[in-house]
């Protein structure tokens, strides 16, 4: 039976397309996740923890942002392992409740988490802090209290994830373009065709390779949550993981593309592909006519996130050089 965390096919609006950066809220919490689920600690599952969020009420899961679920997940499964108490975590919450409610008075919100474009309201009086940013901090103080982990791993975590960028995706691509060997190794097997380029994907699930031509255009969606090769291309962009995305692009791919300003013709096949907890997707794009001299470094600059994605092509030999990213 569907369940309300499946989101391909439902109703949503326009996909905003726009380029966020994520919020020290959501880096906090995103690595305090990976550190809880990693050696030495493996206190619970990335599986365990989407299976919480999925077990949440559907209106509390739609109304949530995505790194507020999280954070709820990580509180309840903490709890659940037997690493924290409910009772601790109330008292933790309730301290740091009144001392962020005395910073921000004194600051007058400065630092407030910005949204993240997952649908959730945003508190009016920006002189308070949010529910989930103290329960954020509670938990990430319990933790470190706790020894389970530090404010520099936490740190180092973070700055691990923002290392990962594009870049080792576009170098795959353009490697791909250039050899006809290794484009066959990266269709049958992603994950080892970068590992043997030295791209680091230890702890990474199987990852497929999906050729676009001039027939048949490939894009990539995760309906359940927001599963994504963040090892190869880093932290998923904002849009990926909303509700409009993930819900429109199995049923109007052509128009979430075109949301993108990517107006592909009508007698091109369209293949939406869905990503899952065990195997992620990247897209190789059509390699943009003109290019037959270019070096491998110079063809890795027009290959974009978006591109590897499949929401645009790759970009144009006549843009400039310095707007690849």
């Amino acid at each position: 039976m569907r369940q309300h965390h499946d989101l391909g096919g439902f109703a949503e609006g326009p996909v905003d397309t726009s380029a966020h950066e994520p919020s020290l809220f959501d880096k906090r919490v995103d690595a305090l996740m990976l550190l809880l689920v990693a050696p030495p600690n493996r206190f619970f599952s990335v599986d365990a923890q989407r299976r919480t969020q999925e077990s949440m009420a559907p209106e509390r899961y739609k109304d949530l942002r995505y790194y507020e679920r999280w954070i709820e997940a990580i509180a309840a499964l903490l709890v659940e392992a037997d690493k924290l108490s409910q009772i601790e975590i109330d008292a933790k919450i309730a301290s740091v409740a009144e001392r962020l409610t005395r910073a921000y008075q004194a600051a007058d919100g400065f630092g407030v988490p910005e949204h993240d474009h997952d649908h959730a309201p945003i508190q009016d009086d920006h002189r308070l802090p949010r529910e989930h940013e103290i329960l954020a901090e509670a938990i990430r103080e319990l933790c470190i209290g706790r020894g389970y982990v530090t404010a520099s791993k936490i740190q180092n975590q973070i700055d691990a994830m923002e290392s990962r960028t594009p870049s080792q995706g576009a170098n795959l691509v353009a490697r791909a373009w250039t050899d006809a060997a290794f484009h066959g190794d990266v269709l049958r097997d992603a994950k080892a065709a970068a590992e043997a380029m030295g791209i680091d994907l230890a702890g990474s699930p199987a990852m497929q390779a999906v050729q676009n031509t001039e027939n048949v255009h490939h894009m990539v969606v995760c309906t359940l949550c927001s599963c994504y090769p963040r090892l190869l291309l880093g932290v998923p962009p904002a849009w990926y993981k909303s509700r409009s995305y993930r819900s429109r692009a199995v049923v109007d791919p052509r128009g979430v593309l075109a949301e993108f300003g990517t107006i592909l013709p009508e007698a091109m096949d369209i293949q939406v592909v869905d990503s899952t907890a065990d195997l992620r997707y990247v897209v190789i794009p059509a390699r943009p006519s003109g290019t037959e001299n270019w070096s491998a470094a110079d063809l890795s600059r027009l290959v974009t996130r978006d591109s590897m994605i499949g929401v645009t092509p790759a970009l144009d030999p006549s843009t400039p050089i310095a707007n690849a990213p």
